[in-house]
């Protein structure tokens, strides 16, 4: 299985989240591992905070191989105060 690597703008908001959710949903249907590079990605609306969140969910299952690098402080407040957890993201902060 091939990888591809995601690497986030610094912005994921609903002017975006299409086109990224597309990008990743091919490569997932293709059986890609993918690696999640969040080190640039410092601002995220609700719609790319639910889609950081799903990707998460997807990471849970056993059927999907997925890497989370280079989470930001500024982008784990804002998901926080969501409500929404990713410590695989996080684990280097």
């Amino acid at each position: 299985m091939p990888d591809y690597t995601e690497t986030f703008d610094t912005e994921l908001t609903i002017r975006s989240v299409q086109d990224v959710y597309t990008k990743l949903h091919e490569h997932l249907a293709q059986g890609d591992a993918l690696t999640l590079d969040a080190g640039k990605l410092i601002q995220v609306d609700t719609a790319g905070a639910q889609l950081l969140h799903l990707l998460a969910k997807l990471d849970e299952s056993d059927s999907h191989r997925l890497t989370w690098q280079n989470g930001t402080a500024e982008l784990q407040a804002q998901l926080q105060s969501l409500g929404i957890e990713i410590p695989a993201l996080f684990s280097d902060i």
